[in-house]
């Protein structure tokens, strides 16, 4: 943890909160219990607070008398943790017996900057930390924005000068060529209604210096407003807000109904919205909004990553302007901060973003949106809690009494059981939105078996001739193409043809991956970079070469296939820069490139009316992995990919290059059958209790020697054995990435019939930590609760 520097806390008159709503609750007095000290007989006040440690426990601080009015459940406050100060969230009283057990400390420190946590907020963390297995303050920590628990907010508050002319300014002008120059520009600002202005947007258009609009300040001339800058509407407003004229097809307007109805019901309800690629689902988000929204109400958008957050938040901006806010992980801390600051607020009703979203601070949303529900990125992994933000978003609307809304072309598995059990409504929408007047199709696809010989000899490179021939008649068209390679780099694999040797990372149990531009090998697991070996790390043979295809490589075939072709690549290293992801999709959807290339980044939420054409290549990677659910995840990104293609006039195609083209799931994609692959992939589950049957707990034990993780993995089975006899446990074994960050990895997991109710399951392993005791030192054990993928 950091140190923090401490300061007193300002009165409420300090505050410069010009633009922002007032928090009527920062007047409260603090809710907790006043005692007398059992020794001395003062009057003293006890909150117990969580604290973001991995510890299952509450730890309960003395509010000193000055800190008193400020303090109530949900506050940020600066305790003494040992040597450490630590910020954590008060979340309930204190007692008499806390005093006493505890040795109270006084609470140093107090948050007044940000609202402080709800109690529906209070309660939906606690859920979390008992479904998932934390700490309460582990899931506190997650609500709060990033940077909370290492300093206080008071440092991070910005504020703006701006500069307006004085309604009691003197008739003569000044006599300063500068000053009179200065004020004449803030008559045509003011005329225009743009007055008053940012004091650096002032010289910068007038020059001068801060000391020249301080003399006009003193002459009467001007005045200065002192405003707290906020820092996320910079972030958020950065598209066109222009928005066609929609038409309604039928099954819009009956899904609508059904949320509108649910709506007005004003009590729990969640639908699971199945409409095919391009059938109008985020029509259907933006209608049950309005709706929301013309009753006063809030919402929370979910989206399953950064990539698809621009043509989102222009779709929704589009609709609502300023009242929409949006929290991701590619805002700077101040921007993040700022956002939640004004969620909290009340400033903006509406939030869009992706996973931690739905974590936002408004209070009692009545609506809950999670777009493309199916989506893998809504897991957390590390660092706890471990959550999956479409259950979370279930519960908390439920605790809400809110209506839930989750959206796919292609709904998990999970999901669907839901529905067909009855805890979902189910609302389907076949058919793409029809134009003039017409039902629009759903692509073509073709598949290309690349185990055919002939086929293999005319395909030098990674793209067959059918894929390269279509690309080149949509350039010649004018219309527009994009690639799925889902691996980046130059090449995956660097190979000793002599003796088969691949370098590996040093601290991972992963090949390294060669990128070309920069002419290094880089591990993407711990991301190590090493320069390109000279001989066999085995043999010591000359003779390496690189063997496989990444995106990088693909780039370049193309722009030799095809002479003069605009090319954007859209991949992680390609996407690191502040602004990236709409930098590029922004270009290619002027029409400035033909090719829009890359990983499962493009697969998702884009909707670019001349994209006909969609390539996807080794379209059976995804189904090597040894995870239950692999099958699934591929057809989902197969079929998401491909609904990429012919979403307005021009009727789409799609080309699918595999060797494995007899594959149930290729066969599924390949007619766009997700019923089919549902019936067929859920039979599967259920014959090996896998979930949706049942659920799933993995327990992965981590440490820096191998032996040593192996053994306390294997006491850790022998515990479950004994307090969780009821359920199927598989290994401990080798994790499927052995070695990480140079840490050994050894997992066990646990197959638990629905019969089981998840409450013995906790106490069960709860029991067992206990009876485990302490981990040595530099050993970690993990616990993740329903897993979406083994690693």
């Amino acid at each position: 943890m950091h140190e923090i520097n401490l300061s007193p806390v300002p009165p409420l008159s300090h505050r410069v909160s010009i633009g922002y709503s007032k928090d009527p609750q920062r007047e409260d007095l603090v809710s907790s219990t006043l005692l007398r000290h059992p020794k001395s007989g003062t009057r003293v006040q006890i909150a117990r607070i969580a604290l973001p440690l991995p510890v299952d426990q509450l730890y309960s601080y003395r509010i000193p008398d000055h800190f008193s009015r400020w303090i109530r459940p949900g506050r940020r406050v600066v305790v003494p943790f040992g040597r450490r100060k630590l910020a954590g969230v008060v979340v309930e009283e204190g007692t008499e017996a806390d005093l006493a057990s505890h040795r109270a400390r006084d609470i140093l420190d107090v948050d007044v900057e940000l609202p402080p946590l709800s109690e529906e907020l209070l309660e939906l963390t606690r859920w979390i930390a008992t479904y998932y297995m934390c700490s309460w303050g582990e899931a506190v920590r997650a609500a709060l924005p990033p940077g909370s628990s290492a300093a206080t907010a008071r440092s991070r508050v910005r504020t703006i000068a701006m500069v307006g002319l004085s309604p009691e300014a003197p008739d003569t002008p000044p006599r300063g060529n500068k000053q009179q120059e200065i004020i004449e520009q803030l008559r045509i600002w003011e005329a225009a209604e743009e007055s008053p202005v940012p004091q650096t947007r002032l010289l910068s258009e007038c020059g001068g210096t801060a000391a020249t609009i301080r003399r006009l300040v003193e002459m009467g001339y001007l005045e200065i407003e002192v405003q707290e800058l906020d820092r996320s509407r910079l972030a958020a407003d950065e598209l066109d807000s222009s928005e066609k004229k929609i038409t309604l097809h039928s099954a819009q307007i009956q899904a609508i109904e059904a949320i509108t109805e649910q709506i007005r019901a004003d009590s729990f309800g969640c639908f699971l919205l199945h409409g095919v690629t391009g059938s109008g689902k985020t029509e259907v988000y933006l209608q049950a909004l309005q709706h929301v929204r013309s009753e006063g109400g809030s919402a929370i958008v979910l989206v399953p990553e950064i990539s698809l957050t621009p043509q989102t938040v222009q779709r929704f901006r589009a609709r609502f302007g300023d009242e929409v806010a949006v929290l991701h992980s590619r805002m700077s801390p101040g921007e993040r901060y700022d956002a939640w600051r004004g969620i909290g607020e009340g400033r903006y009703p509406i939030v869009i973003g992706p996973r931690s979203a739905v974590l936002a601070p408004l209070k009692n949303p009545a609506l809950i949106i999670v777009d493309e529900e199916h989506e893998s990125s809504y897991k957390q992994f590390d660092p706890a809690p471990r959550y999956h933000a479409r259950d979370v978003a279930v519960v908390r609307a439920m605790k809400s009494g809110a209506t839930c809304i989750l959206g796919s072309a292609t709904p998990s598995l999970d999901s669907l059981a839901n529905a067909r059990s009855g805890k979902y409504t189910l609302l389907e929408m076949p058919e793409r939105v029809p134009i003039n007047g017409r039902p629009a199709r759903l692509p073509k696809v073709r598949v290309i078996d690349l185990r055919n010989e002939k086929a293999l000899r005319k395909t030098q490179g990674v793209l067959a001739p059918q894929l390269i021939e279509a690309i080149g008649e949509r350039v010649d068209r004018k219309e527009q193409t994009i690639l799925l390679l889902n691996r980046r780099g130059f090449a995956p694999v660097m190979e000793c043809v002599s003796c088969g040797w691949v370098p590996e990372c040093r601290d991972c149990s992963v090949s390294m991956v060669y990128h070309k531009p920069l002419n290094h090998l880089r591990c993407h697991y711990c991301g190590i970079t090493e320069c390109i070996p000279s001989e066999c790390g085995s043999c010591k043979n000359h003779d390496l070469a690189f063997m496989g295809t990444g995106t990088q490589r693909l780039e370049e075939e193309l722009a030799e296939k095809i002479p003069g072709i605009r090319l954007l690549r859209m991949d992680l290293d390609t996407t690191t820069g502040r602004g990236s992801h709409h930098r590029i999709l922004a270009e290619f959807g002027r029409g400035d490139a033909d090719v829009l290339l890359g990983t499962q980044m493009v697969a998702k939420g884009l909707d670019f009316e001349r994209v006909t054409l969609v390539g996807i290549i080794q379209a059976e990677a995804g189904l090597q992995f040894p995870d239950i659910r692999a099958e699934e995840r591929s057809f989902q990104l197969l079929t998401q990919v491909a609904g990429r293609a012919g979403r307005a006039e021009l009727e789409g195609e799609v080309f699918l290059q595999t060797r494995q083209p007899g594959h149930a799931v290729i066969q599924f994609a390949l007619r766009h059958d997700y019923a089919g692959f549902a019936e067929y992939a859920l039979e599967a589950r259920e014959e090996l209790n896998y979930p949706p049957t049942g659920k799933l707990v993995s327990i992965l034990f981590s440490g820096p020697d191998d032996r040593e993780t192996r053994t306390l993995a294997d006491r850790w089975r022998k515990l479950i054995d004994r307090n969780l006899p009821e359920v199927d446990r598989l290994g401990p074994s080798p994790a499927f990435i052995h070695k990480l960050k140079n840490r050994y990895r050894h997992q066990l997991l646990l197959k638990i019939p629905d019969s089981v109710p998840s409450s013995h399951v906790r106490d069960a392993i709860s029991r067992s930590a206990k009876a485990m005791g302490h981990l040595r030192s530099g050993f970690r054990m993990t616990i993740d609760v329903d897993p979406v993928g083994i690693v």
